[in-house]
């Protein structure tokens, strides 16, 4: 009898051990105190599918401009407070790290950034603030999922860093985006990594000595205009052929799924009719 329910007792542990899902991390970049790592998951013998849109290539410098846009409204002393996500001392860093994390992550890898920064309190290093996330692209769009943000790392959880989750709601803090990007949880945001916006950096600037500042951005400023105006649209002429009709209608999907600005939409547009019209593009 007793060897019959140590029988049972044993199937019951590995038919549940098959249920259990545990990461898998691939250390990808490791420098001056940050660490990235590609996670997935197995459950039982098997890779758990994401279908994320990896490898795919982002250059560090488009990461870093990326990265310097999230801010993020904290709560201290009963005052609001807009504050970058990502600390400027970290940014180019992180953005090296992620651009080689994402050219060797696979379809079920999600990119993992823990970075710690060091301060000084009488004369030695003995302050670290950690700000952590979770990225991926889905849908050609890059989500970044906050965990912490310039969080003191108590002495007691050195050894054991809190870890950020993406499939979770983190109330922390309350994400302010800028343009190129859409909330999608309390401190998460999905990038159109593509946009030109992000070609240059738009809040912070590198000084000749190589220190990143950043631009005063106000709590509730609104989002800086384009450095141009689009330009007038070109009214429909009658008449079209049905190539054209097409690559209008092309240009047109495109524009609904972000891929390309107002400025590109109205230039392409007037190249279209203008080569229908026979009038040089």
């Amino acid at each position: 009898m007793a060897v019959l329910r140590l029988a049972a007792c044993a199937l019951v542990a590995l038919a549940a051990s098959g249920c259990i899902t545990r990461s898998v991390d691939q250390k990808v970049f490791e420098q001056d105190y940050t660490t990235i790592v590609l996670r997935s998951h197995r459950r039982g013998g098997s890779a758990v599918e994401r279908h994320y849109e990896h490898p795919f290539s982002l250059s560090a410098v488009r990461a870093a401009h990326i990265l310097s846009s999230i801010d993020l409204r904290k709560d201290a002393d009963g005052e609001a407070k807009r504050e970058p996500a990502i600390p400027l001392e970290s940014l180019y860093l992180i953005g090296e790290g992620l651009s080689q994390a994402f050219a060797k992550a696979d379809e079920n890898q999600a990119v993992v950034v823990m970075s710690i920064l060091r301060s000084k309190s009488l004369g030695i290093f003995d302050r670290k603030h950690l700000t952590s996330f979770v990225a991926f692209r889905q849908d050609d769009r890059i989500q970044i999922h906050i965990g912490l943000s310039g969080w003191e790392v108590p002495a007691y959880r050195e050894e054991r860093l809190p870890e950020p989750k993406a499939d979770g709601g983190n109330e922390r803090y309350r994400v302010l985006p800028a343009r190129g990007m859409a909330v999608v949880g309390p401190a998460a945001v999905a990038v159109d990594w593509r946009d030109p916006i992000f070609a240059k950096p738009i809040r912070t600037r590198v000084t000749p000595g190589g220190k990143v500042v950043r631009r005063e951005i106000l709590m509730e400023a609104p989002e800086e205009a384009p450095e141009a105006a689009p330009p007038e649209p070109v009214p429909m002429p009658a008449n079209l052929s049905p190539e054209t009709l097409r690559a209008l209608a092309d240009l047109e999907d495109s524009r609904r799924r972000g891929e390309v600005t107002e400025a590109e939409y109205e230039s392409e547009r007037r190249r279209i009719l203008g080569s229908d019209s026979g009038d040089p593009p």
